[in-house]
This record gives C-alpha cells, structure tokens and sequence, in this order.
C-alpha cells in the first residue's frame, strides 16, 4: 500500500523500492530532470540526505549537486537542516502543493471517523476546510447521529470574507495570496456581512490573536458557525476544523468551550493528514458512495 507521510518530508509513493546505493535512472539529461531527480532523491528518504548522497544516487558531480540544491531552495522546494551535516528534505512549499493537489478521497476515509465523534459530541455540524490555490474548499463534514443540524456540501468553495473555516485560513496566509482571494467582488449576504478590507483585516487579526474564527449572521441570517486553523509542521496552516449550525444552539456552550472541543482533536486530525495510508481506490469510491448515500437519506428524512 502507498504510503506519504508530508509532515516529516517522507513521500514514498512513486518511489518504492529503489535503493539508497543505486543510482536513480534518468530517461534524459537535461536539466529539469536532473532537478526531479534530486527531488525524488530526498523523497525517497526518511530522515534527510546530504549534498554527497544525492549527487551519489543521482549519478552528479558533487559541485552540479551542490548548485541544483541552492536553486531548489531558493525557489522554497526544499529545506536544509541547518546543521553542520545540512540534510535536505522536502520543502514548505512543495509540501503544501502536495497537499493542494491531493485527491480528497483518501481526506474523507481519514478524518470521517474523527468528524463523526466530534459531531456528536459538539451536537452540531463539524466539517474540514482547504486552501485550494487562493481558495478555500469544504472537503468531509458529519453530522450528528440525532438529525441533521447544518449542510457544507464538500467541493464547495467557502467566502472568504465571511466563513469561519476561510478566515481560520487565511490569517495565516501572506497578505499576496490574501490579497488574490479577496480580489472579486465581495458579497453582502446579510446586514453583518462584512466586505470593507479593513474590516476583513481586522477580523484576520483576531484569528491570529485568539486562535479561532466566528461567523454570526454574516452568511445568514440565524446561522453560526466557529473554526480553527490546523498548523501542519512543515506546511503552515492550509486546514482548518469547523462547526456550524443556528446559533441559537452554538451559544449554547460558551464559544470557549466549543473552541476547546475542537482543539481537542487537533492532533488526531493532524496526523491523519501527514501520516495516511491510501486505501485502494475501489474501496475509496465505495466507501464514499455508501456514505453519500446515507446522508442523502438522512436529508431526505430531516425534510420531510
């Protein structure tokens, strides 16, 4: 079974099976791929590789080796450990590519079981968030086992001026890509909705200060919802953690509490992103389809 473990720089997936001592096979000598082989050279291990052990299992002199590593790390591809040794591994910046681009099957079989307790216990809607590009998607939601309390459809792209789960994100992102995701027009959904820069800055700032995002009224009128970021090492923060329903029922609790409950799986949910092994892809699309299935019943239930 593959195995891709982003969090600590391991990538095993295209590269099972070859071995530190032979020399990676290359179909050309152009540059671009000597750069894909060093990539896959650090990938490949699990703690690391000095400059001379991937010129040695790239076939490079040490020098071209040497040259190739500065220019992937100026371009943020990979990252050195600053010790004497100066290890390589997989960079912030590749890392969260990985990620962007990771098929969200293997995200809903990893987390669900995590969201369907935590569901139950808040009582309410629980879902994930990504940053996608300079967007923020809904990607697994569960919904407690006493009805339906709230709806995030997964693939759906989330405002990221009013969201919780897009502002538990974007505050943490560099004002550039900020900037990209607030570049549209900016919708007033409700008499709270908030579209002036400043004041979608501001509310950034307090996720930066307190650790968690609200939204109250500002999607709809007697909706809530309350997220927090999740801060993968290596990656930053391209997840956050959600809760949603009326608000009535989220004030409940003190939003204290219910930040709490979230955070409380923060780390069972982060290591299932890092570290996950994806299921056969037959399995996946069952599993999910079983899934799909029984909400859409559960729906159908809540409305009637």
């Amino acid at each position: 079974m593959e195995r891709l473990d982003l969090g600590n720089g391991l990538v095993k997936k295209a590269f099972e099976g070859r071995r530190k001592e032979a020399p990676l096979i290359r179909k050309s000598n152009s540059p671009l791929e000597r750069y894909f082989s060093a990539l896959e050279s650090i990938a490949a291990s699990v703690d690391g590789r000095s400059v001379s052990e991937i010129a040695e299992s790239c076939d490079l002199p040490i020098a071209t080796a040497h040259r190739l590593l500065q220019n992937l790390q100026e371009a943020g591809l990979v990252a050195s450990s600053g010790t004497k040794r100066r290890d390589y591994r997989l960079g912030k910046r590749l890392l969260r590519l990985l990620h962007a681009g990771s098929d969200t099957a293997w995200v809903t079989i990893s987390v669900q079981p995590i969201l369907d307790k935590l569901a139950n216990e808040i009582a309410d809607t629980c879902y994930l968030a990504r940053l996608v590009g300079h967007k923020v998607v809904s990607v697994a939601w569960a919904a407690p086992s006493d009805g339906l309390r709230g709806f995030v459809v997964p693939g759906h792209t989330l405002a990221p001026h009013v969201a919780a789960s897009a502002k538990a994100i974007l505050a943490f992102q560099p004002h550039t890509l900020a900037d990209k995701a607030l570049a549209g027009k900016l919708l007033k959904l409700t008499a709270k909705t908030k579209t002036n820069r400043k004041d979608i800055d501001r509310d950034y700032r307090a996720v930066r200060e307190n650790g968690y995002a609200t939204c109250w009224d500002e999607m709809e009128v007697g909706m809530g919802a309350i997220a927090v970021p999740i801060h993968l090492p290596d990656i930053g923060v391209i997840y956050s953690l959600g809760t949603a329903g009326l608000i009535d029922r989220l004030t409940r609790r003190p939003v204290t509490e219910t930040v709490a409950l979230l955070n409380a799986v923060l780390e069972p949910i982060s290591r299932a992103l890092r570290n996950r092994e994806q299921p056969d892809a037959t399995e996946s699309k069952s599993r999910i389809k079983d899934r799909l299935t029984t909400r859409a019943m559960v729906s159908a239930n809540s409305a009637s």
